[in-house]
């Protein structure tokens, strides 16, 4: 691995309002970690900053860390939130290593990101890693039988079946590997409201 790179801490003064979790993948799976205070909680490819405000609400004090691959896609995304007095803090993602310490966090989470990982096996193994003893994974994503027949996902797209993640969680160490199957409500191309089905699966370090 390479240097270890500090992460950023950003702190703003104005406060944003906390709009109640929408029916959708992210905020499905922010509803159901049970955080508590001063936890530090590690996100794996966030795509935007929909869900913080939500995030940051759930308990007081947490300490929010999302990696990034570039200086210039995390300013991008980020530049525009803001919290009140909440720590949120970047690490990047170098040759699909994290550059951050070994046990570190209490949870780590990511939604819709397994698609794109070049090897996801490292990429849990990594999550693994950073985790606490006791720390968990939850990780969302849509099923090949779902996702795969989508006309948007025909490029540089990967997915995979259930019992796949849970293969890649074991032989990342996770114990304790749990499934929940859910559903969120999107918007197609056309602007239409549609169901889609997706599965969570989580994992506990030893």
């Amino acid at each position: 691995m390479e240097e270890q790179v500090n992460p950023i801490t950003l702190t703003f003064d104005e406060k944003i309002d906390v709009l109640p979790p929408k029916n959708t993948l992210i905020f499905k799976l922010l509803q159901d970690l049970p955080l508590k205070k001063e936890e530090n909680i590690l996100e794996i490819g966030p795509a935007d900053t929909e869900h913080l405000s939500y995030l940051l609400q759930k308990a007081k004090n947490i300490t929010y860390t999302g990696t990034y691959f570039s200086d210039a896609g995390i300013k991008n995304v980020f530049s525009a939130y803001k919290t009140d007095g909440n720590n949120v803090e970047f690490a990047k993602i170098t040759d699909n290593e994290l550059d951050l310490q070994d046990n570190s966090f209490d949870w780590c989470f990511t939604a819709d990101t397994i698609y794109f990982w070049p090897d996801p096996l490292k990429y849990l193994s990594e999550s693994y890693r950073v985790l606490k003893s006791g720390g968990k994974m939850n990780l969302a994503f849509v099923e090949k039988n779902f996702g795969a027949h989508l006309p948007w996902t025909q490029l540089d797209f990967t997915f995979y079946e259930t019992d796949e993640v849970k293969s890649l969680f074991k032989q990342s160490g996770f114990v304790n590997i749990e499934v929940r199957k859910m559903t969120e409500t999107i918007t197609d191309q056309n602007r239409k409201e549609i169901t889609r089905p997706f599965v969570i699966v989580s994992g506990q370090k030893k």
